[in-house]
């Protein structure tokens, strides 16, 4: 929270002066540092025992997608020092919790595109327990031809909630299959949406890695 101080000041014959202020606020989103460290450590943690290969694998399954992203949250989890439970509560795809029980974050991963709120339901399920846990992550997959769209209809749904979502989102072009391009991590608080980090989705494209290809 900024905060901005206005002074107006008068003089007058006595020897008292008076000093008349007025303080108003300035909405500022500051993320929290247990958010900024998941995101750093889930995209770092991304390339890490990763399902493809740039020569003999280069797509997967959904089933092959989801496994992926249950190991890097919990290998995140580890890291943080906290305990991972899935399918856990409300069959909450991840919950990260401390050791006194407390809900760091409520975690929901979706195949489907954001844009078919009909079928789509976890950014709403997300929102609902958003109270009790420090932050929340939403991990979607978005067709580069409907990316505004996709966005669109998570921060729909967010609304103004004060509590923040995490959004990390794999951007692909339809070739028959999902040929994915980058992995964008956006924070959605209050309404304003912001995007913190983008990186290639595939490591043989991470440039100056050790996975990269030169093929």
């Amino acid at each position: 929270m900024l905060l901005k101080i206005n002074f107006r000041y008068t003089a007058g014959t006595s020897k008292v002066a008076a000093v008349y202020f007025t303080v108003s606020y300035t909405k500022n989103i500051i993320m929290k540092r247990i958010t900024r460290d998941f995101i750093t450590l889930f995209n770092t943690l991304w390339y890490r025992d990763f399902p493809l290969s740039k020569d003999h694998k280069q797509t997967g399954s959904r089933a092959e997608w989801t496994t992926h992203i249950g190991i890097c949250s919990r290998a995140v989890a580890d890291l943080m020092g906290y305990f991972t439970y899935f399918e856990h509560g409300n069959r909450t795809d991840v919950v990260i919790k401390d050791n006194a029980e407390n809900i760091i974050t409520n975690i929901e991963f979706e195949w489907k595109e954001a844009r078919d709120t009909e079928k789509v339901n976890e950014i709403r399920q997300l929102k609902e327990a958003s109270d009790n846990c420090e932050f929340s992550v939403f991990i979607g997959y978005s067709d580069n031809r409907y990316y505004n769209e996709n966005l669109n209809a998570i921060k729909k749904q967010w609304g103004k909630n004060s509590n923040p979502l995490v959004i990390i989102l794999i951007r692909f072009n339809r070739e028959g299959s999902r040929v994915f391009e980058n992995m964008e991590v956006h924070h959605l608080q209050n309404s304003q949406l912001v995007k913190k980090r983008t990186q290639p989705a595939l490591p043989w494209l991470a440039k100056g890695k050790r996975w990269e290809s030169n093929s």
